[in-house]
């Protein structure tokens, strides 16, 4: 056993502490991200007074509305299409989408284009909110209340999970949502 002097010593029981405290405030870490669940980050944005919630991993952009061309025969849901950076992208109004009433003032205030849809899409609504990061297992199965069908529905999030603390809202499923309005 090698000795030290009386201040190595000091110096190496500190480093040693240290070495401890890192371990414990790791192992703190770690059990308070397993303990919160996993976390996903939304995309809330208002269709009238009713907030939808899209996940940001299908979120490519965010634009101001756009000049509709529109489509003779289509759903009522389709405004038209519209172009973005060069490309014609198709603009589905999200709140007709999803079986609600349009809006009587103007259709959209943002585009929201996403992505991993196969054919460029984006969808209309009245202003987006913000992004709000929930727990996976905090948005609650139960539909009834939302008055929405579960196909095109993931979630609903109860009041202060929002950006703005009040509302709830509703978690969009957006592969299931598209798949109506998609080849």
């Amino acid at each position: 056993m090698t000795e030290f002097g009386g201040g190595e010593t000091a110096s190496l029981n500190l480093q040693v502490l240290r070495e401890e405290r890192s371990r414990l405030l790791a192992r703190r870490g770690h059990a308070r991200a397993g303990a919160a669940g996993a976390m996903r980050a939304l995309l809330v944005c208002a269709c009238g007074d009713e907030r939808f919630a899209l996940p940001l991993t299908h979120v490519a952009q965010v634009l101001p509305a756009r000049t509709v061309t529109p489509l003779p025969d289509a759903p009522p849901a389709i405004l038209g299409l519209i172009a973005i950076s060069g490309r014609v992208v198709s603009l589905i109004a999200l709140g007709r989408a999803l079986g609600r009433a349009a809006n009587g003032g103007s259709e959209a205030g943002h585009v929201v284009l996403m992505r991993g849809s196969g054919s460029p899409v984006a969808l209309a609504v009245d202003r987006v909110l913000g992004v709000v990061e929930v727990a996976e297992d905090s948005t609650d199965l139960t539909f009834c209340e939302a008055g929405l069908s579960i196909e095109a529905v993931s979630g609903y999030a109860a009041p202060g999970a929002g950006p703005d603390a009040t509302s709830g809202f509703v978690v969009v499923d957006l592969p299931r949502l598209l798949r109506q309005f998609l080849p």
